[in-house]
């Protein structure tokens, strides 16, 4: 028997259908919105083919849950089932399935309604910021969306049930902790952001997430939920310790090179853990005794693709991210380790010099970790001198008065590092218990040639010794300026002339070189040029 086209799929939209109603009278059940409007468009049909009698004695009462009259009416309430369930959508990020900000601001009006005729105490706000997701996006938008969704879920996770946790924008989300005590509420609010913080899994890589923070608390007089919300989200994007009313404008990256950034500074917050940091020594002599003083700690990174990345790349991105207190920790435990071994060696009169950066400086606990570093590793601290920058020590002046007293009380050395590159301060060098000025390379580089090199340094040299400061020149690198140095009354140096930065392993073996004690000493005993020193004056006075 043949059958023509038409009669074939008459024949089959019965029972297509009829499925069509079964799947959307099942998703109706859950309360989907592709439910809705499979079950909408079916009941319409069926309606038409198989009369109202038929598809209501088998469909109303499983989407409505009671018998109906009428197909209108099952039509009428699919359509504000249809209008229930679009709201709720609208109500809901469609990447994390969280509750928006409205949802969350009826919740706090409705709180605060019910707690006003009981006088209930301050409650609690929190914000968390995902900073790293409009930075994902502008590179791959698959993988911001993968790192929101799974930093969404991870909240959702360390929150305590009964807290709603909304996303109040696209990178944005807030903590509403209802009937909490309000020091209950930030110890908890901090401890979810504690969490928020650790490295997670996306996408085969490892994202350690940037995140800001602020909470405010509802006055018991009552505030409305949207400027509860907005005060909280407005301290988030407040710059620390920047001025307020004040819109920059950033030049936008290429995609490879905001790609690479990032990557950048994600490696950068595991190097630590992945053992991708190193350091090494650049030796400090004495000319005027013929000796090794010691040697200035310096940071490196070999990355394990880019290779050895430069300092002046890297230690910024460091600063920036916040990641200054761990770094410094570990620059200084590593040093304090190798100012060890230099005892057990047979050199335990040389110091170790690190670097401490101005967030470092804020720490209130630096000098607990110093003194417990030095006794880790059974140093006095007379092996340790601390360099700080002009501008690190200006950042916070009465505490860094405070803090170098304490240090300079228990014994260690401290030194102004790259004297005269910034806004130098005359009354902060004689107001801070420094024991040695290092002159900025800028002012070393070819001071042989250059007459107002020249005279900043000579300036330099005569203040240190007027303050009775120890002056070293740092980055010296010809015999000229070595020479032309030591005309000018300076006796202490660091740089290539002398050695370039080695492993603690090749430095030990540099100090315990004969051959290169034995240079020394030669250019000890060789006495500074007087003629150069007369002829540099008499430059200097016309």
């Amino acid at each position: 028997m043949a059958f023509r086209l038409g009669d074939l799929l008459r024949a089959a939209r019965l029972p297509a259908m009829a499925i069509g109603c079964g799947l959307g009278g099942w998703l109706v059940a859950r309360d989907s919105f592709a439910g809705v409007v499979i079950m909408t468009a079916a009941l319409a049909l069926l309606g038409v083919i198989l009369g109202e009698q038929v598809v209501l004695a088998r469909l109303a009462e499983r989407m409505l849950g009671r018998p109906a009259g009428s197909l209108r009416e099952v039509m009428t309430l699919a359509a504000a089932r249809l209008e229930a369930l679009d709201h709720r959508a609208a109500h809901a990020h469609p990447v994390t399935g969280l509750p928006t900000r409205e949802p969350l601001c009826e919740t706090i009006a409705a709180d605060v309604a019910a707690e006003r005729a009981s006088s209930a105490s301050p409650r609690l706000l929190g914000a968390i910021r995902f900073v790293d997701f409009d930075r994902l996006a502008g590179f791959d938008h698959a993988l911001a969306n993968c790192a929101l969704e799974q930093f969404a879920r991870r909240l959702v996770a360390v929150t305590q049930a009964g807290r709603m946790v909304a996303q109040v924008d696209r990178d944005c989300f807030a903590v509403w902790f209802g009937a909490a005590d309000l020091e209950a509420a930030r110890a908890e609010f901090q401890a979810i952001a504690y969490v928020a913080g650790h490295e997670m899994e996306i996408d085969g890589g490892r994202l350690t997430p940037t995140i800001e923070i602020s909470a405010v608390s509802l006055p018991q007089e009552g505030q409305d939920g949207l400027a509860l919300l907005l005060r909280a989200t407005a301290a988030l994007a407040r710059p620390e310790g920047g001025e307020g009313g004040e819109i920059r404008l950033q030049a936008l990256q290429p995609v490879e090179a905001a790609r690479e950034q990032f990557m950048l500074e994600q490696d950068l917050a595991q190097a630590i853990a992945e053992d991708q940091l190193t350091m090494v020594f650049q030796p400090v002599v004495d000319l005027a005794a013929g000796r090794m003083m010691g040697a200035e700690a310096l940071l490196r990174w070999d990355h394990p693709i880019l290779g050895p990345v430069s300092p002046a790349r890297f230690i910024p991105v460091v600063e920036a991210l916040g990641l200054s207190e761990r770094y410094g920790l570990w620059v200084l435990n590593t040093a304090c380790r190798e100012a060890r071994r230099w005892a057990d060696e047979g050199f335990g009169g040389m110091r170790v010099a690190v670097n401490l950066s101005a967030r470092q400086l804020l720490d209130p606990g630096l000098k607990t970790k110093i003194e417990r570093t030095l006794a880790r590793h059974g140093l006095g601290a007379e092996a340790l001198e601390l360099e700080l920058t002009e501008t690190a020590t200006m950042a916070d002046a009465e505490r860094t008065y405070q803090l170098f007293g304490d240090l300079r009380a228990m014994g260690v050395s401290l030194a102004v590092d790259d004297f005269g590159s910034g806004y130098s301060s005359l009354s902060y060098l004689k107001n801070l218990p420094f024991d040695k000025l290092k002159i900025d390379r800028e002012f070393v580089a070819q001071i042989d040639q250059r007459r107002d090199s020249r005279a900043i340094c000579r300036a330099l040299i005569e203040l240190g010794r007027g303050l009775d400061l120890l002056v070293l020149a740092e980055g010296v690198e010809t015999e000229a300026e070595v020479a032309c140095l030591r005309a000018l009354g300076c006796h202490v140096f660091q740089g290539y002339h002398f050695s370039k930065p080695l492993s603690g392993r090749d430095f030990l073996a540099l100090a315990a070189d004969p051959s290169w004690r034995s240079r020394l000493n030669v250019a000890a005993q060789r006495p500074p040029n007087l003629h150069t020193a007369n002829r540099h004056a008499e430059e200097l006075t016309l």
